[in-house]
């Protein structure tokens, strides 16, 4: 059996993988990062210790607009 090769720019596969559904996503990362599911774990903690911090300070993270949310984690690295 012969093997063909295509070439394919970075950009297009890219924007390939852009248009798969999650859980393809989700297996080419698993492939692709070496013990994945550690940094899937540190992610899943973070995500938990952010609501967390802003309940303390009555804030509900998930109702946020992005830039809300980076100006909530701006101040509370900066505070001293």
């Amino acid at each position: 059996m012969t093997t063909i090769n295509l070439p394919i720019e970075d950009s297009q596969l890219v924007e390939w993988v852009r248009q798969l559904p999650p859980e393809s996503k989700q297996r080419i990362l698993q492939a692709l990062i070496p013990h994945f599911d550690i940094f899937e774990g540190l992610v899943d903690r973070g995500e938990d210790r952010i609501r967390k911090i802003a309940a303390n300070r009555g804030v509900d993270w998930d109702l946020l607009s992005e830039e809300k949310r980076l100006s909530l984690i701006d101040e509370i690295l900066h505070e001293s």
